[in-house]
């Protein structure tokens, strides 16, 4: 099986039609347009380059497909919701969102002629604006900080890669800079099918372009411009130190999670993987995977499984790389887990502590 039918399956194989039966209807708070709508007054210019977490319920998103009668695909429905505030509308087909960071969720979409990037705040409840562009801005995520916005981007019309773009927020933006340039094509790899980002922690943004079946992923360092790069795994899974996470370029699932030490490229066999799998974004090492039928922990540094967590068939990590089609707040040293990996029903969601291989009350942010 291609790496790209790969994808499709985790996607078609997710609960995500339980959505429709677990949204209801909540109150919305001042500014928005109707119980469920998205919010329309924008955010004050002296909120926009706002950063940290805010106290109380985590923030979420989650994107579904809306296809007509025939099966084509005629939007995205976007639900974001806190605390008992939820927002919900159609977005076009080719849109995507992000995070949440800070509360804050990123939102892009394009009406083919132009893409449109904004920021919800689902805090204040109002959009930032943060720009729009010609070309057609694939994904994007919002750096952990909160001051600043990595975008993908091809080329209107050719669909040509034009690789990776930074935006500042607040008082500093002043348009988007290059920082990565696209990847030369490589009849080794054959096209790329799918490029997903993902911020870590410490500042860095991994980057995998992913083709039908292996993936050339780059890990760059903003503060440096130093770029180290590894070839010939499946998707990313994240950052554990200096180590890239991720499944090895394989048929299906189960497959090999592996750790490949950036520097050397020496690799480390964490196990088998049934599904996704998400490092710890604290430098820690520690790695959350679906194996045997439940949750699993392994140190990325030493190979080591440090133990399987009882009771949890059914769960997987809730992905954190800009492909995922849901994402909630986390608190600091935990992963989120939820029946197949999704935001689904946010009160389905428990936030595991993998030193301690338990849950933990993490429901209510510091």
């Amino acid at each position: 099986m291609e790496l790209a039918r790969r994808f499709q399956w985790l996607a078609l194989t997710l609960p995500v039609v339980l959505a429709a039966g677990a949204t209801l209807a909540r109150p919305a708070p001042p500014g928005a347009l109707g119980a469920g709508r998205l919010p329309d007054r924008a955010c004050p210019a002296s909120v926009a380059s706002e950063a940290g977490s805010p106290a109380g319920k985590p923030a979420w998103y989650r994107l579904e497909s809306v296809l007509d009668a025939g099966g084509t695909l005629t939007g995205q429905r976007l639900t974001v919701g806190r605390g008992t505030t939820r927002w919900s509308d159609v977005l076009p087909p080719e849109s995507f969102a992000t995070g949440p960071v800070g509360g804050r969720v990123v939102v892009g979409d394009d009406d083919g002629q132009r893409s449109r990037l904004r920021l919800l705040d689902t805090v204040r409840g109002c959009w930032t604006a943060l720009g729009t562009e010609a070309d057609v801005v694939r994904s994007a995520v919002l750096a952990p900080d909160g001051t600043r916005v990595y975008e993908h981007r091809v080329e209107r019309g050719t669909r040509r890669d034009m690789g990776v773009w930074q935006r500042e927020l607040g008082a500093r933006a002043d348009g988007s800079v290059s920082v990565l340039a696209a990847l030369a094509p490589d009849t080794a790899y054959g096209p790329t099918y799918t490029t997903s980002l993902l911020a870590a922690e410490d500042g860095r943004v991994v980057v995998s372009a992913c083709g039908e079946r292996v993936c050339r992923t780059r890990v760059l360092d903003p503060s440096t411009g130093a770029v180290a790069r590894t070839d010939g795994t499946g998707p990313a899974a994240g950052l554990a130190g200096d180590r890239l996470v991720a499944l090895a370029a394989c048929d299906g699932l189960p497959c090999t999670l592996e750790a490949v030490d950036l520097a050397s490229g020496s690799t480390t066999l964490l196990g088998e993987a049934d599904g996704p799998a998400v490092a710890l974004p604290d430098g820690s090492g520690l790695v959350v995977l679906v194996d045997d039928g439940g949750l699993g922990v392994a140190r990325a540094g030493t190979g080591a499984g440090e133990g399987a967590i009882p009771g949890t068939a059914g769960l997987a990590p809730v992905g954190v790389a800009s492909t995922s089609r849901s994402g909630i707040e986390t608190p600091r040293g935990c992963v989120a887990v939820a029946p197949g990996g999704v935001v689904a029903d946010p009160s389905a969601v428990r936030f595991l502590d993998p030193a301690a291989l338990q849950f933990t009350a993490g429901e209510v942010l510091p």
